[in-house]
Parts: C-alpha cells; sequence; structure tokens
C-alpha cells in the first residue's frame, strides 16, 4: 500500500468515527488547549496570586508586545484620526515607549488600526480592556474553525491544537490582534460559502474587507473573472479605498510598506521569496482551475501565496502558519501546518521557527505536486506546452456557485 493510500484509508476511517467520539476527543483537545494558555496570561491581567489552585503558576509581569504597540496605537486613532500615522498627538507610557518607537507600533492599514481602535473601545466599555477583547476575538476565530471542521473533516481540528503552546503563546499573551480580526473576517467569508442557503457574493466583499486588514488574503484578487460584475467593482473599490485613498488623508501613510524593509530581511531574503512563491501561485492558480476548486477551497488558499512571501522574506514563520490555521475541507494545507508545529513541539532547539518555514513550504510544494499528478501529467505536459492556450484558460474561469 503507497502512502497515498494510506492516507486515504486513514481519512475515511477518521471520518466514520462516530459523533460522541469525534466530541469527545475535540473536548479533550479543548481542555488541553486552555491548560496550555493559562501561564501565557499577564499578571496585570488576571493575578493567580489570589486564587489557590493557581496561585504556583510563573506569569509575565508586563502585557505582550503586541497588546503594548496596539493598544497605543489605537488610543492614537481614538484621540484624534487624522494622527493615525504621525502619532505627534498622544505621548508613550514609559512602557509602550519602552516596548515600541513610535514608527514601530502597529505599522498596519487603515482598516486594521480602525478595527483595534474598535475593540479599544468595546473593551474600555464592557471593562474586559483590549486585552479580553482581543482574547474573545481568538475564540470566536476557533470557535468557527471548530463548527468548519465538524461540517468537513473533524479530526483536523485536534491535529492541528494539540500542539497549541506556539499559538497559545501566539494569542493569549503576545496577541495577534491585527491577524486575529482579519482571520475572523475570513472565516465569517468560509462559513458563508460554506452554507448551502447562501449563493450571495457576500464572501467576496468579506475577502476585499479581509485583504484591507491585512495583506494575506491578496491573491484572491485573481478571482475577480469568477464574480459578478457588480460584485467585481464593489470588490476593486474597497481595495481602492482601503489602499489608495488614505495616502490622500493620512500624513506618513506611506511609511508602513517601507518599515519591515528596514528590520527584517534582507536582498537576498526577497529573492529566495520570489523565486518560491511567483511559480507557487501560477501552480496554484492552474491547480484551482483544472480541479475545479470552489469558493471555499480558494478562500483558503488565497492566504498562501502572500503569507508565504512576507515569511520567507522577514524570516518569520508565523506569517505563514497563522494563515495555514485557516480550515482546509481537503486537508493538506492544515496538516502542513500541523507538521510544522508537531516538530517544533518536539525539538525547538532541532527545529526552529526559521527551519519550521522552509519544511512547510516544501510541504506546500508537495499538495500542489500531488494536486497535479490529480490532474494527469499528461494533460500538464501539455498544457505547458501550450502557455497561451493554458493562459486564457485560466483567465476564462465563469462564475463560481
Amino acid at each position: 500500500m503507497t502512502f497515498l493510500e494510506t492516507a486515504a484509508a486513514a481519512d475515511r476511517f477518521l471520518l466514520r468515527v462516530n459523533r460522541p467520539v469525534q466530541y469527545t476527543v475535540i473536548a479533550a483537545t479543548i481542555l488541553h488547549m486552555i491548560a496550555v494558555a493559562i501561564p501565557s496570561v499577564p499578571r496585570p491581567y488576571l493575578d493567580y496570586a489570589r486564587f489557590p489552585l493557581l496561585s504556583s503558576i510563573q506569569q509575565h509581569d508586563t502585557y505582550g508586545t503586541d497588546t503594548i504597540g496596539n493598544s497605543y496605537v489605537a488610543k492614537v486613532v481614538l484621540n484624534d484620526p487624522l494622527d493615525m500615522y504621525t502619532k505627534e498627538r498622544l505621548d508613550q507610557t514609559p512602557l509602550e515607549k519602552a516596548t515600541w518607537t513610535r514608527e514601530a507600533s502597529a505599522p498596519y492599514p487603515p482598516a486594521a488600526l480602525l478595527t483595534a481602535a474598535g475593540l479599544y473601545a468595546v473593551g474600555a466599555a464592557t471593562g474586559i480592556e483590549f486585552y479580553g477583547i482581543v482574547v474573545l476575538l481568538a475564540a470566536l476565530f476557533l470557535a468557527l474553525s471548530l463548527w468548519y471542521f465538524l461540517k468537513t473533516r473533524w479530526y483536523l481540528f485536534p491535529l492541528l491544537y494539540l500542539n497549541f503552546a506556539y499559538f497559545g503563546h501566539r494569542f493569549v499573551y503576545v496577541q495577534d490582534d491585527s491577524y486575529l480580526a482579519m482571520l475572523v473576517v475570513v472565516m465569517i467569508a468560509l462559513v458563508i460559502a460554506r452554507s448551502a442557503r447562501s449563493k450571495g457574493d457576500s464572501s467576496h466583499i468579506l475577502m476585499a474587507i479581509a485583504t484591507t486588514m491585512k495583506l494575506s488574503p491578496a491573491a484572491y484578487v485573481r478571482e475577480i473573472p469568477t464574480m459578478r460584475r457588480g460584485t467585481a467593482i464593489a470588490y476593486a473599490a474597497i481595495l481602492v479605498a482601503g489602499f489608495v485613498l488614505p495616502y490622500f488623508i493620512w500624513d506618513k501613510y506611506l511609511t508602513i510598506f517601507t518599515f519591515h524593509e528596514q528590520v527584517k530581511g534582507n536582498v537576498y531574503d526577497t529573492i529566495a521569496a520570489v523565486v518560491l512563491v511567483v511559480p507557487f501561485t501560477i501552480v496554484l492558480w492552474y491547480v484551482q482551475t483544472r480541479l475545479g476548486f470552489d469558493r471555499e477551497d480558494r478562500i483558503g488558499w488565497s492566504l498562501v501565496p502572500f503569507a508565504m512571501f512576507i515569511g520567507i522574506k522577514m524570516r518569520v514563520a508565523r506569517h505563514l502558519l497563522i494563515v495555514l490555521l485557516v480550515p482546509d475541507k481537503r486537508g493538506p494545507r492544515n496538516i502542513a501546518a500541523a507538521i510544522g508545529l508537531a516538530l517544533y513541539a518536539l525539538n525547538p532547539q532541532v527545529f526552529k521557527l526559521g527551519t519550521v518555514l522552509y519544511i512547510v513550504t516544501v510541504l506546500l510544494f508537495a499538495v500542489l505536486v500531488h494536486y497535479l499528478w490529480r490532474i494527469g501529467w499528461s494533460t500538464v505536459l501539455d498544457d505547458a506546452r501550450h502557455p497561451l492556450r493554458t493562459t486564457r484558460l485560466m483567465l476564462s474561469e465563469t462564475r463560481l456557485p
């Protein structure tokens, strides 16, 4: 029996597991996630010394770096939205200044910063603070993901999250709130696409909004030919409003596109990213066309090319790993992430995050090779010999259901 046959047999077996067993495994996974995440709650938010059962747990003495930086910028926006990038009208606290420079504090597009300001305002109004709202955002993403996994391949949830140490730290302590906000919007789009009752184009609009918050879903722009004309115009208008219009409103807006260029990666990392991601993106587009990927497939895969590019360019595995948490009803994207997270959990000294980044990238290329095999090598070679015909085929897709 080949590896693929073994994998298919395991998939069939796991899908036949009855619901009570599924729920038991998932409940155990959730309890494990909570146990792993508890030490990541910072002392300023909840001091475990007041609770006998938790008093022995070591806690962080300050909030996480993203909580500190993003809450500062949220306050800047609430104080004066036009000061969003200049940050001249609200001083930093000593802790904020020691953690981030003004320039380095949340260098995100306006949609992300306005979202952060909204989250901060809701946290202040409800008394659970910005930190609490972001934790709830993480919980919402996980809940939507669980709903989707239960509708498709339930076992992917425990496969991903039984190694929750890395993302437990990122979600509960560091708090990737800009990513979490974008991922929640993507998950809502995915849930809508999954719904048999939904035949509208709201998932396209949500993907446009998600792109303005974080560039990860940028590859979804290639779905414009599959959209109705009005939806395509609305999609393009949202992108223009999110990325072009701010140039005429906010001073120093363009600095967010050059900031990371100065602090992480080098020209060789950029070359490596281009060399890997350009062919990956082209082959992915071809595979989606030939295998007839539906809207759910395309939503999830659209996050991968830019995340892979920015991850390799900046040498930061998180950018790729975090988007691979978005459920894949076919499984391979989530399995690639699960393997990477498992290796890191097994031996972080050997499998450093930089190594994991390239391992996961290789696995994603292997997934595309598998899909090419499914198409048939004779068809792939014939399409390669006729690039103009193949390009027309890829550009002439009709609107997806």
